[in-house]
C-alpha cells in the first residue's frame, strides 16, 4: 500500500499495539453480563458482591487505559502523517509550473483537510474496528460455535448494500471535489478581482456566477449525503437478520436440550449487538473512503511525482552569461528560435518586443526556472569554466514583488541571518529610511499595498543589494510606477556592477543600455 512507505516503522508499530490492545474493550458488557448471570441466587453473599464489584472495576480499569494508549499511538500517527505528507506536497508544488497560486493553496489546506477527514481518519477507524471485529467473534464462536457463526454470518452480511452502491459513492466523491475546487476558485476570482468587477458594472452577471457555482456545489454535497443515506436505509432489514433471528434459533436450541446456558446466550446476543457497532462504522469510512477517491488519487499522484529539485548552486566570480541557440515552445505556440546571448560583467540589456513575444519566458529561461527545448544556457567564471547550475547569482524581480505579513526585517531577510546595520545601509542607498519611520519594524500588510508602487520595488533591490546578486533579471518593473520612481529605480540598477537584463515596452532613453535586443527577430516566421 502506498500510504504505508510515508510512515515510519515503528509509529505503525506503536498504532498496531494499541488497536490490538484496545479491541477488546467491546467485551466489558459481555463480560459482565456472563459474571452476572452465572450467580445463582443461593449464592449471592457480600464476598461474591465484592468480588463482582472488584472484577467489574479491573475491566473497566484495564481497556479504558488501553483505549487511552491507542488513542495516544492514533493521534501520533495521524500527526505524523499529516506533516510528513504536507511537507512533501509543499516541496513538490513549490516549483511546479503546472498548477496556479490557488490550485497550489487549495491542494495543500483544502484537498489534504479532506484527505484527512474522509480517508485517514476512517482509514484509522476501519483498522481498529477490525481488530474489535476479530477480538468480537472469537468471543461469541468459543460460547457456541454453530450458533455463534450464525450470529456472525448474518451480522455480515450488513456491508452488501453498501457493495452494490460502490461505484455510485466513488462517482458523487469525485463530482463533490470537482464542485468544491470551482467554487473556491471561483470565490477567488470573485475577491480578487473586486475593482475590476465593480468599476466595469459586472457585478451582477459575477455575482451570478458565483451563486450559480455556490448552488452546484452544495446541490452536489447534498446528492453525495443522500447517496450514503439510501445506503444505511437498506441496513434496517439486515439487522433484523443479524439480531433477532439468530436470537430464536438459540431459544430453540435451549428449548431442544442443547448445551447453551442463558448466560451464554445473551453474552452472544450483547456481543453480536457490540458487532454490529463495528461493522455499521466499517462502512460508513468505506464509504467516506469512497467518496476520496478523486482527491486521494490527485494527492498521491502528485506525491508520486518526481520533485522539480530546487537547484541552488552560486558561481564564484561569475563573469559571463552566455545562450547558445536557444528556442522555447509554450504547447502549439512557438515563441523563438536560435537565440543566442553573451553578456560579460557589467552589462545592461533592454529586452523589447510585442506582447507575446515572449519576454518573460525568455526571462525565466535564463533565470533557470523553465527549460528551453533546443539550445543551452550556462555562465562562466573568471577562469573559463562553464557552470549550467548558477540560481544563487540571479535575482529576479518582477513589477509585482511579493511580501508576507510582517516586518520590512523580515521580509528583507527571508529568515536567513542578517545584521540590522547592514539592513540599514542598503535601505540608505535606495532612500527609504527617510521615507517610513522605524522602517526595520514597519509591518507590511496584503502583499505590501500599505507603502507605495515604488517603495516596494526598492525593497525588492534591497533584496538583491543585500545579497550581491551578478545577475539582476527585470521584468516590466517600471510598468505601474510614475515616471519620477521609474527613473529613479531603473537608475539604481543600471549603476551596479552586474549583468542587468531588462524587460519592457516603454523605455523613455534608450541610451542607458549596451545592448538592445529585440525578440522579433528570433519569432517562428
Amino acid at each position: 500500500m502506498k500510504l504505508l512507505k510515508y510512515i515510519k516503522t515503528n509509529i505503525f508499530v506503536y498504532f498496531l499495539i494499541g488497536v490490538f490492545l484496545n479491541s477488546g474493550m467491546i467485551l466489558i458488557k459481555p463480560l459482565l453480563l456472563d459474571k452476572l448471570l452465572s450467580i445463582r441466587e443461593g449464592q449471592l453473599t457480600i464476598d461474591t458482591i465484592l468480588h463482582f464489584i472488584i472484577y467489574g472495576f479491573c475491566l473497566h480499569l484495564f481497556f479504558y487505559s488501553t483505549m487511552l494508549l491507542a488513542n495516544f499511538a492514533s493521534n501520533n500517527l495521524q500527526r505524523h502523517l499529516q506533516v510528513r505528507l504536507k511537507n512533501q506536497l509543499i516541496n513538490k508544488l513549490f516549483l511546479q509550473e503546472s498548477f496556479v497560486y490557488d490550485e497550489k493553496v487549495s491542494i495543500v489546506t483544502q484537498d489534504m483537510e479532506v484527505l484527512y477527514n474522509r480517508f485517514f481518519l476512517p482509514l484509522d477507524m476501519i483498522v481498529g474496528r477490525v481488530f474489535i471485529l476479530c477480538t468480537t467473534i472469537t468471543f461469541i464462536l468459543v460460547q457456541n460455535f454453530w450458533l455463534g457463526l450464525v450470529f456472525v454470518v448474518f451480522s455480515f452480511l450488513r456491508p452488501l448494500p453498501q457493495w452494490l452502491m460502490n461505484n455510485r459513492l466513488i462517482d458523487s466523491g469525485a463530482d463533490f471535489s470537482e464542485k468544491q475546487k470551482a467554487f473556491h476558485l471561483s470565490v477567488g476570482d470573485f475577491f480578487k478581482g473586486a475593482d475590476t468587477i465593480y468599476f466595469y458594472g459586472a457585478i451582477k452577471e459575477n455575482f451570478a456566477k458565483l451563486t450559480k457555482n455556490n448552488e452546484c456545489y452544495e446541490n452536489t454535497r447534498w446528492k453525495n449525503e443522500w447517496t450514503g443515506n439510501v445506503v444505511y436505509f437498506f441496513n434496517g432489514p439486515l439487522e433484523f437478520l443479524s439480531q433477532v433471528l439468530p436470537l430464536a434459533l438459540g431459544l430453540l436450541l435451549q428449548k431442544k436440550g442443547g448445551e447453551l446456558s442463558t448466560a451464554s446466550l445473551v453474552a452472544m446476543y450483547i456481543a453480536t449487538m457490540n458487532l454490529s457497532g463495528p461493522i455499521q462504522k466499517i462502512m460508513y469510512s468505506v464509504s467516506d473512503i469512497q467518496r476520496s477517491q478523486a482527491v486521494k488519487e490527485k494527492i498521491f499522484s502528485l506525491l508520486e511525482e518526481p520533485c522539480l529539485e530546487a537547484s541552488y548552486t552560486t558561481v564564484e566570480s561569475l563573469a559571463e552569461l552566455v545562450a547558445v541557440d536557444v528556442s522555447k515552445q509554450i504547447g502549439e505556440q512557438a515563441l523563438f528560435y536560435n537565440f543566442s546571448l553573451r553578456l560579460s560583467k557589467p552589462s545592461n540589456v533592454l529586452i523589447k518586443g510585442a506582447s507575446g513575444t515572449g519576454k518573460s519566458t525568455l526571462l525565466r529561461l535564463l533565470a533557470g526556472k523553465v527549460a528551453p527545448n533546443n539550445g543551452r544556457i550556462f555562465v562562466r567564471n573568471k577562469a573559463g569554466q562553464e557552470f549550467n547550475h548558477y540560481q544563487g547569482n540571479v535575482a529576479y524581480i518582477s513589477q509585482n514583488p511579493f511580501f508576507s505579513h510582517g516586518s520590512i526585517r523580515e521580509n528583507l531577510t527571508l529568515g536567513q541571518e542578517m545584521s540590522d546595520q547592514e539592513l540599514l545601509y542598503y535601505l540608505e542607498q535606495v532612500g527609504l529610511t527617510n521615507e517610513i519611520t522605524n522602517i526595520l519594524e514597519y509591518q507590511l500588510k496584503n502583499n505590501g499595498e500599505n507603502i507605495s508602487g515604488g517603495q516596494r520595488l526598492r525593497l525588492e533591490l534591497v533584496r538583491c543589494l543585500l545579497r550581491k546578486k551578478d545577475i539582476v533579471l527585470a521584468d516590466e518593473i517600471t510598468a505601474s510606477l510614475d515616471k519620477d520612481n521609474a527613473h529613479q529605480v531603473r537608475q539604481l540598477l543600471l549603476q551596479l556592477p552586474i549583468i542587468l537584463i531588462e524587460v519592457a515596452h516603454h523605455i523613455d532613453s534608450e541610451t542607458d543600455y549596451n545592448q538592445i535586443i529585440d525578440l522579433e527577430r528570433y519569432r517562428f516566421k
